[in-house]
């Protein structure tokens, strides 16, 4: 793609002038990150003045938002040849991730996710999902939890994620729902990739227990789910005590989820491509699935962003990808799979 440009705008003024800049997304993580190394634009005390920690920032490159939040840490280093400083933040969403939950009862009915995240988002990042959300009989906010951790909980017994977005909000979500024009092809695109086929996270049962807040008798206090994964042949048992309000329904599905996402996350590569964009000329964006094809690294399917870390410095500007199988997050597995079968979980 095209030379990119980035903005930095902060203190009411657009910086375009850097010696580094780099931003961080991730589909697991509800907050984006970012670093910027600097000179003294107008003087130090002009830069500190306007990078101070806690001043408002928002980064684009060529008009597409890529960040939209806070400045955590501001560091000016000084040499006999240079003035420079290093200013890293987050999006909006860190405020979501770092602060206390705080709610009237600690206690939501019959209510998504959504509509819990919503609620303890006293701070105005902005709450969004996609798909059909499941309604949760109870849920409770454990005191002195962040909002972060009261919702990620409930998401994870759903396969869903908290993605930090562009304009500083957070989306709910499973895998797979956008795919990226064109793919990471060896020879192609590809400047230089690694993979990790690892299966020391997989197991041969998934044994979910949990019991319900209220009710008694082993239908309500003895729950316990099981699935295989028929591709391990070793006995590798592991069981998982879900925290939270389950029921029979439910521990099958974590049960499932868990299983399922050990299988994807055993196939994982990383990838660096010139440019930050696909060839429809949209920013490579963590959540969404591309074809990945390098014969040298014994990878031939779709495979899912996890993260996405876009630098520009005086060598250009680069994206570094982190790739992973679609089922590591609910998705399924991706058209076109001759990765091999250790990948299969042995479902027909």
């Amino acid at each position: 793609m095209g030379d990119e440009r980035i903005t930095v705008t902060a203190g009411g003024k657009t910086y375009a002038s850097f010696i580094r800049v780099e931003v961080s997304a991730a589909f697991n993580e509800a907050a984006r990150s970012f670093q910027i190394e600097c000179a003294h634009e107008g003087g130090p005390g002009v830069t500190a003045w306007t990078f101070g920690a806690g001043a408002s920032v928002s980064i684009a490159s060529n008009g597409s938002p890529m960040l939209t939040g806070y400045v955590d840490s501001y560091k000016p280093r000084v040499s006999a040849r240079e003035r420079t400083a290093i200013v890293s933040g987050r999006s909006k969403a860190a405020d979501f991730v770092d602060s206390s939950a705080e709610h009237k009862t600690g206690e939501m009915r019959d209510k998504t996710v959504k509509d819990l995240a919503k609620e303890l988002d006293k701070f105005g990042v902005g709450i969004k999902a996609e798909g059909d959300l499941k309604k949760i009989k109870v849920m409770r906010i454990t005191p002195g939890e962040t909002a972060f951790r009261a919702v990620e909980r409930y998401c994870r017994s759903q396969g869903l994620t908290l993605c930090g977005q562009a304009d500083g909000s957070i989306l709910i979500g499973k895998a797979g729902s956008k795919r990226h024009a064109g793919g990471l092809i060896e020879g192609v695109n590809l400047l230089e990739a690694e993979a990790d086929h690892n299966w020391s996270g997989r197991h041969s049962d998934y044994k979910v227990k949990g019991q319900r807040p209220d009710g008694h008798g082993a239908p309500n206090l003895e729950i316990e789910r099981m699935v295989r994964d028929s591709a391990v042949k070793r006995y590798r048992p592991v069981i998982v005590v879900v925290e939270e309000d389950t029921d029979d329904e439910r521990a099958g599905e974590r049960a499932k989820n868990r299983k399922e996402r050990a299988a994807g996350a055993a196939l994982r590569s990383t990838v660096t491509v010139q440019g930050f964009r696909d060839e429809g000329g949209t920013l490579w964006e963590p959540g969404y699935t591309v074809y990945v094809e390098s014969p040298s690294l014994s990878i031939q399917q779709d495979m899912l962003i996890e993260r996405a870390v876009w630098r520009q410095d005086e060598g250009g500007s680069l994206c570094t990808l982190s790739v992973v199988d679609p089922r590591a997050y609910g998705g399924k597995a991706g058209k076109g799979n001759k990765s091999g079968g250790a990948w299969d979980t042995g479902e027909k």
